[in-house]
Parts: structure tokens; C-alpha cells; sequence
């Protein structure tokens, strides 16, 4: 089942490129349907919603600003100089209502049956311990409490195996089900084409969300 009814968005992806680098924000929100993954994650008033793997905070300032000051965001990254600079773009914003993390590898470090949801933005791919992670958000979340991961996969890797998939810095869908499932938690849904690319060869970004019991 998919979650996101609305037109697919044709994008492109160099090889070895992360996010869109050189897009402004209003292109990146255009092209990565942010306004989709705000309400896939359920940013609203009051929540508690955190980007884990942040970097320097793009989806984090506008969860931040999502949820209101009567929610909260938190920034989880290993690295201190991006959260360093996400510090700094929301002291500049005026944005007050953001707690930032500095986790470690097999640690992400949520606070306890706190949230709301879980981002994991073109990040899953790059966590060495993706088991411990994956045990970390369970505990972070509330009893219902939703993980959203979006990650790329060119078609030509989808038989690939997970090593080499992670080696260019993507990975399947069927793969992060897979281990999202062994570490308990539901799929509620996928979306095997939430964006598309289609240079240097087709593929695209797809979304999962699952839910903790």
C-alpha cells in the first residue's frame, strides 16, 4: 500500500551525490516533497518528532517549525560540527524549540518513550549498526509511535547485495523492511517511488513507515 497518492516527482541524481546538493531550500522542498514527509511523519502542534541523522538540519528547522512551541525537534547526528551549524542556523531563525543530540554509532541516543516519530532521512544507509539504531528508535518512541525512512536505490542495484549497495551509498526498500520487521516493528506502508531520477540511470527515493506496537 502507498501512503502518498500525489503525482510522482521526476528528479536527478549524480553519482555519489547526497540531497540534492546546490539546490536552494525552496527547490529542495519542491523536489523532495518536504511538505509530504512533514505530514508522513505527522508534524503537528505538540509533537515530539525526531531527525536522526540530521546533519546540519534541513528537516529538522522545519519539524521544528512544524510542531510549534508547544512541540519540540531533535536533532540526532555523530557529527558535532554539523549539529554545531544547525545550532546556529536556528539561533539565527529564532527558533527555540530544538534539542540537539550528539549520538554515537550504535547509540542514537532518544530520549525515552518520548517520541512521537522518527525521521530517517538518506541516513539509514550510512549506520554501521543499523541493529542497535533500530533498537534505540523503538525505545525513543511512544507506543504507536511512527518510523519514517526514505533512502535511494538506482533499479540497476536492486539485486545488489546489501555491502554493495551501501558502497554507493544506497539500499532497498525490501532490505530496510526486512530488518525493520526483525527488529519488531509494523509496516504501515511503502511508497517504492516517492521520488524519481533518472541520471545516470533510473531509480529513485522511496519511503517506509513503520510503527512501533
Amino acid at each position: 500500500m502507498r501512503f502518498i497518492c500525489c503525482a510522482v516527482v521526476a528528479v536527478t541524481l549524480c553519482a555519489g551525490s547526497t540531497a540534492f546538493a546546490g539546490q536552494d531550500g525552496a527547490e529542495r522542498e519542491k523536489t523532495e516533497r518536504v511538505a509530504d514527509v512533514l505530514t508522513a511523519v505527522g508534524a503537528r502542534d505538540g509533537a515530539h518528532i525526531a531527525d536522526l541523522g540530521s546533519a546540519d538540519g534541513f528537516y529538522t528547522l522545519r519539524i521544528a517549525k512544524a510542531v510549534g512551541p508547544t512541540g519540540r525537534a531533535y536533532a540526532i547526528d555523530i557529527a558535532q560540527a554539523s549539529l554545531d551549524k544547525l545550532k546556529a542556523r536556528a539561533g539565527s531563525d529564532g527558533i527555540s524549540n530544538i534539542e540537539i543530540i550528539l549520538s554515537e554509532p550504535a547509540d542514537p541516543k532518544l530520549p525515552a518513550g518520548r517520541l512521537d516519530a522518527v525521521l530517517i532521512r538518506n541516513a539509514y544507509h550510512e549506520m554501521t549498526e543499523h541493529r542497535s539504531v533500530l533498537k534505540g528508535v523503538m525505545s525513543g518512541l511512544k507506543p504507536g509511535g511512527m518510523l519514517v525512512v526514505i533512502e535511494a536505490i538506482h533499479d540497476k542495484l536492486l539485486t545488489a547485495s546489501r555491502d554493495q549497495q551501501v558502497k554507493e551509498h544506497e539500499i532497498a526498500s525490501d532490505i530496510v523492511a526486512a530488518e525493520l520487521k526483525e527488529a519488531g516493528f509494523e509496516i504501515v506502508d511503502r511508497d517504492e517511488a516517492f521520488t524519481r531520477f533518472t541520471r545516470p540511470s533510473a531509480g529513485g527515493f522511496w519511503m517506509i513507515r513503520a510503527r512501533r506496537p
